[in-house]
This record gives structure tokens, C-alpha cells and sequence, in this order.
């Protein structure tokens, strides 16, 4: 049979564009298509806008705390629209520059379905395809709360098109989503309040590191409420109400404007998934280790098969899943052991591997070493002192099995040790290693310092110098 394409991505997100550009580099007829538009919701709701609303944010802040520096501090007026449109030009350069992942691909917008596994329908026009690769994201997660649609909401999808600031927000969900646009809120002016079922905010971090950002978000005035269950919404004259449970006891929280961040839903409504045998649940579309579905010609990524719902994560599976597509012997497993993910906030949140928890639940012999961020003379420099770098050491030989940093640009840290930890590197690598001074990298290598002068190699050299000098005296 003769079919239309090799290889159809729906799907024009970070994963799918990806997916697109390997698989037409290995000379593969790429048909790439998605509802409206390309880059997905990193791009035009997420990744990009939320970062550049927090750097104008971090702007807003520095101008006000530059007394400490001995500057004049700057009287700021935040335009909400120009802000808005300096955020849409973001989008705009950065979406140019992703249309090299297009090249010698055939670009559709419009609604598909399968029909059968190699055949698919795009409004309504049949065409064929030899294997498939579903990459269709996901979109906010929005619980069916009483009142909230009467209410009216913002998710990060509209979130960044506000035309005048609300005088005050409640943010709903105290995620990595939740806390960096709460924070941004903040520092632009905006009286915040975060409400968060669980008993703590970023849930899946480190508790200390929770405790730590919530320290910061409080300082700043952010109100923090956690273990409240949102229950109900209703208005109040022009302002907006958020009724939430904590135990048998209510709470009551009112603002102008309500922003849900309670996390994602993969996009699985409308492909007729059914029709080709594609198992899935509200988790998302079930996949094996090489990213294969029920339907082994068809496959998924990204945010529609649920598990890490990260751009950088989503553009390594589309390696993976092109590759397997489209060669049918050799086909490669995914592989999960070292994931890297930042949380924007300031000061950012960063972590690869495991907790101390999980660590001693793996290993018989774990350890941890902690450094203060103040300690590092760049951050010194730069007068941003709050965090602290800890690694998560197992066995003997002090293999890194996780990193936790919080610390302004930590995420830039983040590299080096998954690097590390992806070639099984140890403490003593780290402390051999020859980092630039003065860098915030150089918290690294003082951090592996500190865990060697606390380490069982220290201390077995201290005896053997010891005695070496007594025996020469």
C-alpha cells in the first residue's frame, strides 16, 4: 500500500515540532498538523508568556529594592497592556524561530480523527499515513467547583491577556504554575492569595524546599493557605468569592479576580481514539516504554500521555517515538531515571532525582549535604542570598542520586549535575571538577567540598596524615 505520508504528528507543540524535524531529517514524508496554530501551549500560554511576566516582575522588584544598593529607588507604573504586549512580541520572535522545525515538513491546521490506524480524516478530507504520532498537550485542569462558571475565572490561557490589573487575585492551586504567577502578581502590585488543598505548596519538591519558598511568598505578602479544599464560588457585588473547607472548618476569600491553576488535562476528546483500539483514561493515553500505544502504529507524548508534563521532556520523547516510528528494528526505550525541572519563582526551584525520602527507601546507605546559598560569593555579589544547594548522596562511594537547589538561576545549575547523575558521577567528580569563580556554579563545587570534608574518605585520610606526622615528629 501507498501511503499518503510516513509519518503524521498531531500535534505543533514543543514535542510534535520536534518530532516533525527528526523525522523528515531521516528523509520521512511529515505531515504535521494542528488546530490553529504552532507552538503549542508552552508557547503561547505557558512556558514563554509566564517567563517573560515574571522577568518584567523581577524588573518591578529590583527598581523598588534599589535603595539596598545604594540607588535611587524608581516610582513604577505598571501598564497591564503594554505589559500584555511586550509579552505577545515574545511569543511572536520567539514562534519565528521555531519555523526551522518545519522545514521539508507539510504543515495542516483543522480537526482530525482516525478512522482506522493508517487511515485519518482532517475537516473531513481522508488521507492515509504508515504510523501516526499523537502529541496533542493537554489544557488546564478546571474542577467542577459550584458557582465558579456563574463566577467567571482566568486560567493561564487568558491569564496574559488582562487589559488592567485586579487590585487583587486568588489564585487557586499552590503547583509550580500557581506560585510563579502568584509571585508575578504580587511584585506588579496585586494583593495575592494562594489557596492549596494539600498541606503544603510544590507538593512533589523536597519539604524543606516548600518551606522555603513559602517563607519567601508570605514575606512578600502573599497570603499562603494550605490544607483548604475550594468548594464553592459566588459574587459579591463586584468582587468575587472563594468559599473553601479546611476540615470541618469553612473559609471565606474575596477578590477581583479568581485565576485556577489545579494542574492539566491531556487532550484526548475528539481524535476517535476508540475507533483504532487506543486505550486511554483521564490520565492520559496509555504508552509503553518505547512510547507505543494499544495501536502499536500509532503513538504519544507530552502532556497527552500524562507522567512528566514538560516541554523539555516532551521534545525527548519526540526522539525517541520519530526514531521508533519510522524504524522498524532497534526501536529505543524512554528512559526516565534523570528528569531535571525548574520552577520559576524568585528564587527559582530547581531539582533532578530523588528526595532524601526516596533516596533511603532505595539505598541501604544514603547521606545528605546542604550548603547555604548565602555562602556563595556570587550570590554575595548580587545581593540575592536566599537558598541552598543539597545533594542526595547513595552507597560508598557517594554516587549523586539527587539535587535540590534553591537559589536564584537555579535552574541554570541544573546541567551539570544531570549530567552527572545521567553517567553515574559521585561527589569526589564534582569537587574534581574545576568550576569558574565567581559563578553561581561554583556553589556546586563548594558544595561537594563541604561533603567531602564530612565524608568517609575525609576521615580516613585524616587518620592516615595523622599518623604519618606523629610517626615523623
Amino acid at each position: 500500500m501507498v501511503y499518503t505520508y510516513d509519518l503524521t504528528v498531531i500535534g505543533g507543540g514543543s514535542g510534535g515540532l520536534t518530532a516533525a524535524r527528526v523525522a523528515a531529517s531521516l528523509g520521512a514524508r511529515v505531515l504535521l498538523i494542528d488546530k490553529e496554530k504552532l507552538g503549542g501551549d508552552c508557547l503561547n500560554y505557558g512556558c514563554v508568556p509566564s517567563k517573560s511576566l515574571i522577568h518584567v516582575a523581577r524588573v518591578v522588584k529590583q527598581a523598588k529594592d534599589a535603595a539596598q544598593f545604594g540607588l535611587t529607588p524608581a516610582d513604577l507604573h505598571v501598564d497591564i497592556g503594554r505589559v500584555s504586549e511586550h509579552i505577545q512580541g515574545v511569543i511572536r520572535r520567539v514562534g519565528e524561530n521555531e519555523q526551522v522545525y518545519t522545514a521539508g515538513v507539510t504543515v495542516k491546521f483543522g480537526a482530525v480523527e482516525f478512522l482506522s490506524p493508517t487511515a485519518l480524516t482532517l475537516d473531513g478530507e481522508r488521507f492515509t499515513s504508515r504510523g501516526t504520532l499523537i502529541a496533542a498537550g493537554s489544557h488546564p485542569r478546571v474542577s467542577e467547583i459550584d458557582g465558579l462558571a456563574e463566577t467567571g475565572y482566568v486560567t493561564n490561557e487568558d491569564v496574559f491577556n488582562l487589559t488592567e490589573l485586579p487590585r487583587s487575585l486568588i489564585v487557586v492551586g499552590g503547583g509550580p504554575v500557581g506560585v510563579e504567577l502568584a509571585q508575578a502578581f504580587s511584585r506588579l502590585g496585586v494583593q495575592v492569595t494562594i489557596i492549596q488543598g494539600p498541606e503544603r505548596i510544590l507538593p512533589r519538591e523536597d519539604p524543606e524546599v516548600s518551606a522555603l519558598l513559602s517563607d519567601v511568598l508570605t514575606s512578600e505578602g502573599i497570603a499562603v493557605i494550605t490544607n483548604a479544599r475550594f468548594v464553592r464560588a459566588e459574587r459579591n457585588g463586584g468582587k468575587k468569592v472563594v468559599m473553601a473547607k479546611r476540615g470541618d472548618q469553612w473559609l471565606s476569600f474575596e477578590a477581583d479576580e479568581i485565576l485556577i491553576a489545579l494542574g492539566r488535562q491531556p487532550n484526548v476528546s475528539g481524535l476517535n481514539l476508540e475507533a483504532v483500539g487506543v486505550k486511554y483514561d483521564q490520565q492520559g493515553i496509555a504508552v509503553d516504554d518505547y512510547l507505543q500505544t494499544s495501536t502499536p502504529n500509532i503513538l504519544a507524548i507530552g502532556d497527552v500521555i500524562g507522567g512528566y508534563q514538560f516541554s523539555h521532556v516532551a521534545a525527548y520523547q519526540a526522539g525517541v517515538a520519530a526514531r521508533n516510528a519510522l524504524l522498524p528494528v532497534g526501536k529505543k526505550k524512554v528512559d526516565y531515571r534523570v528528569v531535571p525541572w525548574c520552577t520559576f519563582t524568585d528564587p527559582e526551584v530547581a531539582r533532578v532525582g530523588l528526595t532524601p525520602g526516596e533516596a533511603g527507601r532505595r539505598y541501604r546507605q544514603t547521606r545528605v549535604v546542604k550548603y547555604p546559598w548565602e555562602e556563595i560569593d556570587r550570590a554575595q555579589a548580587e545581593g540575592a542570598t536566599t537558598g541552598f544547594i543539597k545533594f542526595v548522596l547513595a552507597g560508598k562511594k557517594d554516587e549523586i542520586v539527587g539535587v535540590h537547589i534553591v537559589g536564584s538561576n537555579a535552574g541554570e545549575l541544573l546541567g551539570e549535575m544531570a549530567l552527572a547523575m545521567r553517567n553515574h558521577l559521585t561527589l569526589s567528580d564534582i569537587y574534581n571538577t574545576i568550576h569558574v569563580y565567581p559563578t553561581l556554579a561554583t556553589g556546586l563545587a563548594q558544595t561537594a567540598f563541604e561533603g567531602y570534608l564530612q565524608g568517609a574518605t575525609a576521615r580516613r585520610n585524616r587518620r592516615m596524615v595523622s599518623a604519618i606526622l606523629k610517626w615523623r615528629r
